[in-house]
């Protein structure tokens, strides 16, 4: 498709001039152009907030899935109820061009507050777009709304809900269907549908790593990762080429590659026993008193309200604990009970595995662990936000509000587990624009930091709604998402 030119345009925040000739930027599947965070050659406002650089604000319905961008036309999901919805919007002003709905038979119960049907980011390549719901499959339209085909699939069984992604390239599908009856790598003709490979990924448990492609030695290859490993397969063939084992078992962030190294890694719960876990579920503004943190029955008296004996959702301070209540209440009654709150006080239920984000040199073949793992970080590790490279550094984003800097050719800090200043969960991914780095808490606070080996903040702003969903950029404009509304920011 050909891509029409766009003015040249100028970087008032910088002073400097930042010349686009020929193409209009797009941000096509989750995170943008190679699924890598960064918005080449592009500037937005430095002082955008809720009131100040606001194009357009517009009601969005319920789902974390992020906006991708082409053209004049904006793609995403999200759901009413049982009610499936693929919207498309115009650019310019947020209307609704079109909408495809599809009906589910229930919202599942999901073990995690963050669980929603809609969390898949849509892909487009210009001519269709992709849009996958765990719960229903993969449908496929033109960008008129048009459905091309039609594939329903069983779902993967996620108890957090599925967090992963399609992702759409040089005509093919890849999509991760890790833990379910069916669960593989697959691979199908973006045109068609028609099946063009399935690697099996048998005893795989869920994940939420979306496939990364990268090219090395000649050849393409789709990154996976999961269960412990990351592996790389042939593109073409689906073929396991390698893989890279003594990571976490459960994961949320993808990976990304450069300069002939992929990253990849993180931290979840489930690496954690005792005081470590108790620690890692209550933020240091939870208001948990100290023998809170060390005694469940403590805990009970400083939080049942009514002594009643069992917690309430409404009970629990906000926290991680609070987000995975469903997980904790094991009889699904609504309520908490010291049988259930106590065990997490303990080494109970801490599974194999290790928290670590690994620098891994690409190539080799079968098991790269021992050969090609050229570093390891365990400190200030992303739960569910992607690592980014920017500028020549690997930038990570923690729980807590704490940012990490890192030199990705040796793993050495440059500055580690530094504060932003709000705590919480940070679900969405950074992304590189300019020479800064847009992080979004999941408070509402949007920060732009600056890139370098030090740790300064230019602009923070906060929404007033929670934020899940990684943001989009596309000529000089922002486009992120809140738990109720679509904001466009620009000049």
């Amino acid at each position: 498709m050909k891509v029409p030119s766009i003015p040249v345009l100028f970087s008032l925040w910088t002073g400097a001039m930042v010349v686009v000739v020929g193409e209009t930027i797009q941000w096509p599947q989750f995170r943008g152009e190679g699924g890598r965070g960064v918005a080449a050659r592009q500037s937005i406002r430095p002082d955008f907030g809720p009131d100040t650089g606001v194009r357009w604000k517009v009601a969005a319905p319920d789902g974390q899935s992020s906006p991708v961008v082409w053209e004049d036309r904006i793609f995403l999901t999200g759901h009413e109820g049982t009610t499936l919805r693929m919207i498309c919007l115009r650019r310019s002003d947020g209307k609704v061009l079109w909408q495809v709905e599809r009906e589910i038979a229930a919202i599942p119960t999901y073990e995690h507050v963050a669980g929603d049907p809609a969390n898949s980011t849509p892909a487009t390549d210009g001519e269709r777009v992709v849009f996958y719901f765990d719960d229903h499959g993969i449908l496929v339209t033109d960008l008129d709304g048009r459905v091309q085909w039609e594939k329903q699939m069983p779902s993967t069984g996620n108890e957090y809900s599925y967090g992963a992604s399609p992702v759409l390239d040089a005509g093919r599908i890849y999509l991760n269907r890790d833990g379910g009856v069916d669960s593989s790598l697959l691979c199908l003709d973006a045109a068609t549908g028609r099946e063009l490979w399935r690697t099996d990924r048998t005893g795989r448990i869920m994940s939420f790593c979306t496939p990364h492609l990268v090219d090395h030695d000649g050849k393409r290859q789709v990154l996976a990762g999961g269960t412990g490993r990351l592996t790389g397969y042939d593109a073409a063939s689906g073929r396991e080429l390698w893989s890279a084992g003594g990571l976490p078992i459960f994961i949320c962030p993808s990976p990304v590659a450069d300069g002939g190294r992929v990253f990849f890694g993180g931290w979840t719960t489930a690496h954690v026993g005792g005081q470590s876990r108790i620690d890692s579920l209550f933020h240091a503004d939870s208001g948990v008193t100290p023998a809170a943190m060390k005694d469940p029955a403590a805990f009970f008296k400083q939080f049942d309200a009514d002594a009643d004996g069992k917690l309430r959702p409404a009970e629990f301070p906000e926290s991680r604990a609070r987000d995975a209540f469903n997980f904790i209440d094991k009889d699904r009654d609504g309520f908490v009970s010291m049988a259930e709150w106590a065990p997490a006080y303990t080494q109970a239920g801490t599974a194999p595995g290790r928290n670590v984000l690994l620098g891994i040199r690409l190539g080799g073949e079968g098991d790269v662990t021992s050969s090609h793992v050229q570093w390891e970080l365990t400190k200030g590790l992303p739960y569910v936000a992607s690592p980014l490279i920017f500028q020549d550094r690997l930038y990570l984003v923690a729980t807590g509000g704490f940012m990490t800097c890192v030199d990705p050719a040796s793993g050495k800090a440059l500055y580690e587990k530094e504060r932003l200043g709000v705590g919480g969960e940070y679900y969405a991914s950074p992304v590189g624009i300019g020479n800064q780095i847009l992080v979004c808490a999941q408070r509402g606070t949007v920060f732009l930091v600056r890139a370098g080996d030090t740790l300064a903040i230019d602009h923070r702003t906060d929404l007033g709604e929670t934020i899940s969903a990684t943001p989009a950029v596309a000529d000089n404009t922002l486009y992120l998402r809140s738990e109720h509304h679509l904001w466009a920011f620009g000049r």
